[in-house]
């Protein structure tokens, strides 16, 4: 296969192991790996670049093997948190030091063409403490892709961008990985960057693969509550919590709907109106604002379920009744964690 591919890989660091992981990448794809702080997200990219030792496994790349070489033998792109540029380089310099350290006689060429591709002509002559966080991205996205790497490593990448910058730069980035054929990981802790960016999606929990599946699959299959809180699912329950709840019209409904590890309800599927007028009342517990518009915290006997209203501020004030509507085709069913990676 060309691309990268991890058989079996063991490592570790601090007494902490991650593995064994296994992954194929295929050449112009990207895969992201997805989890909580402390998941070995970052232990296991550093090892694949070979900062870190393997204590098992391999990795191979287009089916050649590179688990014991250097990293600047695997001519893998590897990008830090921090983005790792040169603070007294200006934005070509630090385009062009990948170039001039292996002394490619087009490294002027190849400069111009990569900072004409991330719109950094304007900026050529700048340095890294003067520009903004997107824009720092793209000179790192620039440097990376001008040293032609087979691989391409980056960890949390658009943590600090704003929403509109994020956008721009993981558009650009699938349309980059795709033209230049490059195989993709990417470390990140924000399922909303897996779902715009990846073919797939690898979930971590506590250094194993708890999930490895496209994103389609992701959001449709079998859920436990790790990853419907990685899902951003707001409203889950356990089965305790809905078997206290089946004394109310709606509790006994979600209570039968459930799985073993309980059930996800997605704040979409809740809809509400003003005022008694059915069997499924509930109080206004809460409102807050978020960017994606407000989410009205409704308590119906023991449980909340938190409702999504785009646009304009909610029609109700906190302690007034409204009466609830849930869409059944939506509720998802929770299985019980196995601590096994899923299929």
């Amino acid at each position: 296969m060309n691309g990268l591919e991890l058989e079996e890989l063991r490592t570790g660091q601090g007494g902490f192991s991650v593995g064994p992981v296994s992954l194929a990448i295929p050449s112009g794809t990207a895969t992201v790996l997805l989890g909580p702080s402390g998941a070995g997200k970052t232990t296991l990219l550093r090892a694949i670049a070979g900062f870190l030792p393997l204590q098992h496994g391999e990795v191979l790349v287009d089916e050649r093997p590179v688990g014991a070489a250097p990293p600047e033998a695997r001519r893998f792109g590897f990008v830090p948190p921090n983005l790792g540029l040169f603070p007294q380089r200006r934005v070509r310099d630090n385009v062009r030091y990948p170039l001039e350290l292996r002394g490619d006689p087009e490294a002027d060429s190849k400069t111009d063409r990569w900072l004409a591709r991330f719109g950094l002509e304007p900026l050529a002559r700048a340095f890294p403490h003067t520009l903004s966080s997107g824009q720092r991205q793209r000179v790192a996205m620039a440097r990376a892709l001008a040293a032609e790497p087979r691989v391409l490593l980056w960890d949390e990448p658009l943590s600090a961008l704003d929403v509109e910058s994020r956008d721009s730069l993981i558009r650009l980035l699938r349309d980059l990985i795709e033209s230049e054929a490059v195989p993709l990981l990417l470390v990140t802790h924000d399922p909303t960057t897996a779902f715009a960016l990846a073919s797939r999606v690898v979930v971590l929990e506590g250094g194993r693969i708890r999930a490895d599946r496209t994103p389609e699959e992701l959001a449709r299959g079998p859920l436990d509550r790790f990853l419907a809180r990685f899902l951003g699912y707001e409203n889950l329950y356990t089965s305790a919590e809905l078997a206290g709840a089946r004394t109310h019209p709606l509790g006994a409904l979600l209570a039968d709907r459930g799985g073993a590890g309980g059930l996800a309800i997605p704040p979409d599927a809740i809809a509400w109106q003003p005022g008694p007028a059915g069997p499924h009342e509930a109080r206004v517990a809460a409102l807050r604002w978020t960017a994606a518009g407000w989410v009205v915290a409704l308590r119906h006997g023991p449980l909340v379920l938190h409702s999504r209203v785009p646009g304009a501020v909610p029609g109700v004030r906190v302690g007034d009744t409204v009466t609830l509507h849930v869409d059944p085709h939506r509720l998802r069913p929770l299985e019980n964690p196995t601590g096994e990676a899923a299929p």
